[in-house]
């Protein structure tokens, strides 16, 4: 299962959705994922500005129990 703190681990920090949709191949939707109240930032995966996840909805949760 795909976790905040592994994320964090493996990237050096929270990434955008798009990167753990592409990293994972998980079809996360924007209201999946619990976003840094600061907004955008620098993605360390991607080095674009993004909106950074910082958490998960249960939605999100269900959909990462299997990955």
């Amino acid at each position: 299962m795909v976790t905040i703190k592994k994320i964090k681990k493996r990237f050096g920090g929270n990434i955008c959705r798009q990167c753990i949709n592409k990293k994972y191949n998980i079809h996360l939707i924007h209201k999946d994922c619990r976003y840094d109240i600061i907004y955008p930032s620098l993605c360390p995966k991607c080095n674009e500005m993004k909106n950074i996840v910082t958490g998960f909805q249960l939605s999100g949760y269900l959909k990462l129990l299997f990955k």
